[in-house]
């Protein structure tokens, strides 16, 4: 394969995730919110149906006594 032909074929890839990004952001009519509360249902519910499992937290730390 010649360098011009890997570059023709980046620029494919990079064209499509371009064409996937766009689509994705009408779909939540360019809204950041609408996105993000997209990606948390689902990230619930992949953890409900046992696709992913949680990673483990650290506890809190609470206001220290003054």
């Amino acid at each position: 394969m010649s360098e011009e032909e890997d570059w023709t074929a980046a620029d494919d890839v990079v064209e499509e995730v371009r064409e996937v990004r766009r689509r994705l952001w009408e779909r939540f009519d360019n809204d950041p919110a609408k996105y993000g509360a997209y990606l948390r249902e689902l990230s619930a519910q992949l953890l409900r149906e046992g696709w992913v499992e949680a990673p483990p937290r650290e506890p809190r730390q609470g206001k220290s006594a003054a």
